[in-house]
């Protein structure tokens, strides 16, 4: 398949139906605006300025955002692991409409549960007040006055801390002014303990002083926690607003939690708030008149006769579609089948191709399921992902990438089987394992190709050798890019020369894996040389001069350094091949350790579970990680240029609802 044809619309529709235009080309999700550039200097347009709007949305969104957070704190939703995988559900206009007259109520909802949920958190921060004054408190229940008491009219109360550890008699000690005078005060010791001492004197008012000076030279303190009341009727007074605190926080929880039925009220409403975030958006786009407004951007061929004719059947519309211009730049597109449509974001991950560029994923996609099932290479772990992930297309029938990506590694899963097959590897050597030690005799799962870990070099050469194919097919595609352009001569100058040197070297090698009485070495040296030649003489051909011509021609043979370099990068996928196989078969012997019997079958189906688990992320990471590398680095910088504007159609972008009728031919 290939890029999809785009082209140019453009849309005039009077003032009053706007709304209802922009609504519709949402819900058909088609058409990728541009911001609308008149030609004519005389004409005279505003621009509609919907920031506030668009704040206002975004701050509703962002209320209720904080709403459903609430409720998921005290009413956590049920979802299975799997509901991520499963589509949006679809509706109609109708209901669509009928649940927008309840966006403002939810909008109410979301400030009263947010409300309530400051009022809990207010009263937690008040709890853990009273918790610090009751067990401030605490110590002094002993004490039968007040905290504040400060004594009577003829005497001086001190109610505070002592440091260390007091008794009555050696605070009285204490306390003497000199040995023949002692302070006439009384003393009780409300609590002591080896850190601190709390303590309670009374003295004649003649003695205030004194007595004053006295405790502040052996560390008196007040106590942290002063109160009017008797401790003990303090602490109970606290006590009965933790009581009365935990009451209301209860009650308020139960009345978040019975709201939990406005949950889907709320997500139709985030739905809701992002459908009028992007149509205020494209609203700025448009250009308006007192009149009409014009709107313009790019439409896929096969949706602009259909959307064109649907738009003039409702309203009274002016609709222009026209093949875009050399200047313009339209957005992409893929069209593909299967395999190759599932691995579009590979490539959208990489660059957007430009308007020159081919597309690249129907040549990728062989390559592409080929590397990855090769760098994990196991025949169980590909059997994992395969039925994995079809019982996840199967029952959850998920929408959009989240489709992509399980057809994608589905089909990895699918490679993977089948080297795993060809390598003699299922789940390292399972099959080896449990058969010697459980059963007596050992049965080994034979390779169909044969065995990389006893045989790497094998496997290193295949690797390379598919790593040429890759970089061979890569120049193809250039030429055909420039063959296509009319650059015939280049194509031929920049891509077939070096075909020639490649022909060369491959007969220069094929005797050391051929018996054959041709002196293909010899053959092949005389093809590179031509090839050579051919590069010194065609290569500096737009250089100015004669010497700059021979220079540019002669540089161009240093690119041969280029090309073994990446074709040496293609020795990851023996590595990784080899890596699979390797702990996969350690785990195996680790689990294997305890022998047979009953001990044994546990320790290895805890070890089998637990190892390669972890071996079939990592190496599953890996290969996807160094399979995208071996596209980027070493196949697009081939013949892709990239740059291009991925098609962004004005669409209804929701989480959990979708109009029924929403189509795109895209």
């Amino acid at each position: 398949m290939a890029k999809v044809h785009m082209k140019h619309i453009e849309i005039i529709t009077l003032i009053t139906d706007a709304k209802s235009v922009v609504e519709r080309l949402q819900r058909r999700g088609v058409v990728d605006l541009i911001q609308y550039q008149s030609t004519d200097e005389l004409d005279q347009f505003e621009k509609i300025d919907a920031t506030q709007s668009i704040n206002l949305f975004e701050r509703n969104s962002s209320t209720v955002h904080q709403a459903l957070a609430v409720l998921n704190k005290y009413v956590p939703e049920n979802k299975s692991l799997l509901s991520s995988f499963s589509p949006r559900i679809g509706i109609t206009t109708a209901e669509f409409a009928k649940m927008a007259e309840n966006v403002e109520p939810s909008m109410r909802k979301s400030y009263e549960i947010i409300s309530l949920d400051r009022k809990i958190d207010e009263h937690r921060i008040n709890l853990k007040s009273l918790y610090n004054a009751i067990e401030a408190l605490e110590s002094w229940r002993m004490l039968e006055v007040p905290m504040r008491f400060s004594g009577t009219a003829q005497t001086k109360a001190f109610i505070g801390t002592l440091p260390g550890l007091w008794d009555r008699e050696k605070l009285l000690s204490a306390l003497k002014s000199s040995p023949d005078k002692p302070l006439l005060a009384d003393v009780q010791i409300v609590y002591s303990y080896r850190e601190q001492s709390g303590i309670f004197l009374l003295c004649h008012k003649e003695y205030e002083q004194d007595c004053e000076r006295a405790l502040r030279e052996i560390g008196f303190a007040l106590p942290p926690q002063m109160t009017d009341k008797i401790p003990t009727d303090a602490i109970a007074n606290y006590e009965s607003q933790v009581k009365y605190i935990k009451q209301d926080i209860k009650n308020l929880t139960d009345t978040i939690c019975k709201m939990a039925e406005v949950r889907k009220q709320l997500v139709f409403t985030l739905d809701y708030l992002s459908m009028r975030v992007d149509k205020y958006r494209a609203l700025e786009q448009f250009a308006i008149t007192r009149r009409t407004m014009i709107i313009e951007g790019y439409v896929p061929a096969d949706s602009s006769a259909i959307l064109a004719a649907e738009l003039m059947q409702k309203y009274t519309i002016c609709v222009t579609v026209s093949e875009p211009s050399e200047l313009d730049q339209p957005p992409v597109a893929f069209k593909n089948i299967m395999p190759a449509a599932a691995i579009e974001d590979i490539t959208e991950s990489y660059s957007i191709p430009s308007k020159t560029d081919v597309d690249p994923n129907p040549v990728m996609a062989v390559f592409y399921y080929l590397f990855f099932g090769l760098m994990l290479s196991d025949a169980g772990y590909g059997l994992l992902m395969t039925i994995a992930t079809a019982l996840v297309l199967y029952f959850k029938k998920p929408e959009g990438s989240m489709r992509r990506n399980m057809q994608k590694f589905m089909l990895c899963g699918i490679s993977t089987v089948f080297w795993g097959a060809l390598f003699g590897s299922w789940f390292g050597d399972i099959v080896s394992v449990v058969s010697l030690n459980f059963f007596g005799r050992e049965v080994i799962l034979a390779p169909i190709w044969f065995n990389p870990v006893s045989d790497p070099m094998k496997l290193l050469m295949f690797s390379l050798v598919l790593g040429f194919i890759q970089v061979v097919v890569g120049l193809g595609v250039k030429f055909y890019m420039l063959w296509n352009d009319g650059n015939r001569l280049d194509a031929v100058f920049d891509v077939g020369l070096w075909w020639v040197i490649f022909a060369g070297i491959v007969l220069v090698i094929a005797p050391m894996a051929i018996d054959t009485t041709m002196p293909l070495d010899k053959i092949g040296i005389a093809v590179a040389v031509a090839g050579a030649i051919g590069l010194v003489a065609t290569q500096g051909r737009n250089s100015k001069g004669i010497f700059g011509k021979i220079l540019g021609g002669i540089g161009s043979l240093y690119d041969i350094t280029g090309y073994f370099s990446d074709i040496l990068s293609y020795c990851r996928l023996m590595a990784l091949g080899l890596v699979t196989g390797i702990i996969g078969s350690v785990v195996n012997t680790i689990g294997s350790l305890k022998g047979g019997g009953i001990g044994g079958a546990v320790m290895l189906t805890l070890v089998f579970i637990v190892g390669h688990s972890i071996n079939l992320g990592i190496n599953a990471l890996g290969a996807y990680v160094h399979c995208n590398r071996l596209q980027y680095v070493e196949f697009f910088s081939k013949f892709y240029e990239g740059g291009g504007r991925l098609y962004s159609p004005l669409r209804v972008n929701t989480k959990m609802y979708k109009f029924k009728e929403e189509h795109t031919n895209v």
